[in-house]
């Protein structure tokens, strides 16, 4: 019996030589006939990781990465120990001893995949999985393993472990086109690699396989077992304590993607990378390694994308929508456009920097920025625009117009302007109309100071209404179309004292040594005196505090000043409001322009967003009330006189207060019926023909 196990083990031993022999055999074969194909030691050494151009919110926190893998470099020596550990028990727990292959493990998948034809066995070591993703494709045929496990001993003859690590860190794909453990760590977690948990260590090493199936955010219980698995071996190998592996086990699976909402800023990023892109050029935009310095607050945008899209939900859901966004598919792209959509853009008014840019509910859903390419009409809105020049021309906020039903034109082309409600209030002052967004009032006004005056104010505010047709006074009610942050903009001239600044995005870009390739500054341009412009703010702090805007003070403590805006069949909903540090404008309404916005208000929430931009700006702290720096401050050459409310005239006593331009104050007289409409040349003329 003894010695039939000697014979049986003789010949199991001859067997293993002789297949062991031939597999040597095939093994040099191979690096005789692979060798040429296969990259020379110098490339290897030479070989670089393509990195994108990284770009930085106000703050100076990279938010984005343009790139064809995206990716940001880090040492290993900056990323913990938990994290090198949760790798090497996971992928290769043999690595700092082996020479590249794990000759067990890939002799027995080599032997599989030889007798199944199936080619699909792994056990691959880190240095294979990083030979493979260098410089191979990810075809499952014998010939690639070969050359896998050629090249993975040439590339541990030419880098030392811990380069080999510090490459596949830097290499490996983690879903999402994030490419290297720092972007996936920024990306899944919105922290550095360095500040990894031992969960969000563990989670992340568990995704490297199936980068998309374990994709925290997609497939959150399948990430969480995979993640519980990787803590499991780390446990049994003794890299981390008991007490640690139940705290991970417990935690939560709760990825930060990126500060909570990573399509909130992709506006802004869309809107510059077509700058970039433009000026730079592809290549060198997504492999150049740029650093691309912003204005955009990230925090403020998450904030107020989350504010509107909230707000534009509990609309939906309080009827009269067919349509309603929560019924859109998670993982939908590219959707048709018929809801309810809003957008924002809020700017710095001293420099112009934009601190958030919002063109719709989702850029994942629809990438059409409705805030820089859109074409919408802006309705009364646009009224402070002419208005301003209207003050230059001598009207006062104590100017008194008919609010009476009038008629232009006749026959076909007459046209008969009507109020909102259909109501009108007989004579009135320029503040209590622009208060309460009168349409006659408005209509007559411009057509006192004529046509051509009212496209002057256009030009100064630098709009470019997208319509020939400025020849008809329906200008005066914001019919013609306006790129809406074309508008917005334009009202950082009442809080700047005449002055308007031109949006700015990006404040400098480098290359990659650092060196700046540009700067770009406040560009400002005159419109107005500071008179005018501070005439014109009062009667816009009224709009805000007690006329169709009161909303916007929801929550908000400081002056604001600003305009409400309904077209015609309420398509467009607008609210453009401002302190002397912000502007803040926000549209509402939907794509569609013959579908009505319903009880959408785009007023209704300036005040919670404007009131994170103050406390964001002073980190966190909420400012008292009469904080200068968003009070407004009165120019030289205002007075201020006591007027009759009803005729506009000045008064010796009693009366209500005003101010007015000094020089342009209107005369005192007794109080009569002899009502004011001087400068206007509207007397009891209710028609013009």
């Amino acid at each position: 019996m003894a010695i039939k196990k000697i014979k049986n083990w003789n010949k199991l031993l001859t067997y293993t030589g002789i297949a062991c022999c031939v597999l040597f055999g095939i093994f040099l074969g191979a690096f005789w006939y692979y060798q040429d194909e296969l990259p020379p030691t110098s490339e290897l050494r030479n070989y670089t990781l393509r990195t994108g151009s990284e770009v930085y919110d106000r703050n100076g926190r990279m938010i984005y990465i343009f790139a064809f893998e995206k990716r940001k470099l880090v040492s290993l020596k900056e990323l913990p120990p938990h994290l090198i550990d949760a790798l090497l028990v996971t992928e290769d727990k043999r690595f700092y001893s082996h020479f590249g292959i794990d000759p067990i493990g890939n002799v027995r998948a080599l032997l599989v995949d030889i007798i199944t034809m199936d080619f699909s066995q792994g056990a691959s070591t880190i240095t294979q999985q990083m030979a493979r993703n260098m410089f191979l494709t990810l075809d499952k045929k014998i010939s690639r393993k070969m050359k896998e496990i050629i090249l993975a001993m040439r590339i541990e003859a030419t880098f030392s472990k811990d380069e080999i690590l510090e490459i596949y860190f830097n290499k490996i794909f983690w879903g999402e086109q994030n490419h290297g453990v720092e972007t996936a760590s920024l990306y899944y977690f919105d922290k550095h690699a360095r500040d990894l948990t031992i969960a969000e260590s563990a989670m992340l090493v568990g995704m490297i396989q199936r980068p998309n199936y374990y994709d925290p955010n997609k497939h959150p219980e399948q990430a969480k077992r995979r993640r519980d698995m990787v803590l499991t071996r780390m446990y049994k190998s003794r890299k981390i304590t008991e007490d640690e592996y139940n705290a991970a086990v417990a935690t939560p699976v709760n990825p930060k993607l990126a500060g909570g909402n990573r399509f909130s800023r992709d506006y802004f990023i869309e809107y510059i990378r077509l700058y970039l892109e433009k000026k730079y050029g592809t290549e060198r935009l997504f492999e150049g390694g740029l650093k691309i310095y912003t204005t955009l607050d990230n925090d403020l945008s998450t904030f107020a994308d989350s504010v509107m899209n909230n707000y534009l939900t509990r609309v939906e859901n309080s009827g009269g929508f067919t349509h309603k966004y929560s019924q859109v598919p998670k993982e939908a792209v590219n959707i048709d456009t018929k809801y309810i959509q809003g957008g924002l853009v809020l700017m710095e008014n001293k420099t112009g920097y934009v601190r958030a840019l919002i063109g719709g509910r989702s850029f994942k859903h629809n990438k059409f920025n409705r805030m820089t390419q859109a074409k919408r009409q802006p309705g009364s809105a646009i009224k402070p625009t002419y208005y301003t020049l209207a003050v230059e021309k001598g009207y006062t906020p104590a100017t008194v117009i008919n609010d009476a039903p009038i008629s232009f034109g006749s026959g076909e082309s007459r046209w008969t302007p009507q109020n909102a409600n259909m109501s009108y209030r007989g004579y009135i002052r320029m503040r209590v109309a622009l208060q309460w967004s009168v349409n006659i009032w408005a209509v007559k006004c411009a057509s006192d100071i004529g046509l051509n005056t009212v496209n002057e104010a256009f030009r100064r505010f630098g709009i470019r209404p997208y319509s020939n047709k400025l020849d008809d006074l329906s200008a005066a009610l914001g019919s013609h179309e306006v790129v809406p942050i074309s508008l917005i903009s334009g009202y950082t001239a009442f809080p700047n004292g005449g002055t308007r600044v031109t949006p700015v995005f990006i404040t400098k870009v480098e290359d990659m040594k650092g060196h700046v390739l540009e700067r770009i500054g406040t560009t400002r341009t005159k419109v107005c005196s500071p008179q005018v412009a501070y005439i014109m703010t009062s009667m816009l702090q009224t709009v805000a505090s007690s006329g169709t805007g009161a909303s916007s003070r929801n929550g908000y403590y400081w002056q604001n000043a600003g305009k409400t805006g309904t077209t015609d069949n309420y398509n467009d909903s607008w609210f453009i409001g401002f302190n002397k540090a912000f502007t803040l404008g926000i549209w509402m309404g939907f794509d569609n322009t013959k579908v009505k916005t319903g009880s959408a208000t785009a007023v209704s929430i300036w005040g919670p967003i404007m009131t994170k931009a103050i406390r964001l700006d002073n980190r966190g702290r909420t400012p008292a009330a009469g904080d200068s720096r968003y009070s407004f401050s009165e120019p030289e050459g205002i007075v201020q006189k006591n007027i009759n409310p009803r005729t506009g005239h000045v008064v010796s006593s009693g009366g209500i207060p005003e101010i007015f331009i000094e020089g342009e104050v209107p005369p005192t007289v007794r109080d009569t019926l002899r009502y004011n409409f001087y400068p206007t040349s509207w007397g009891y003329q209710d028609s013009f023909e």
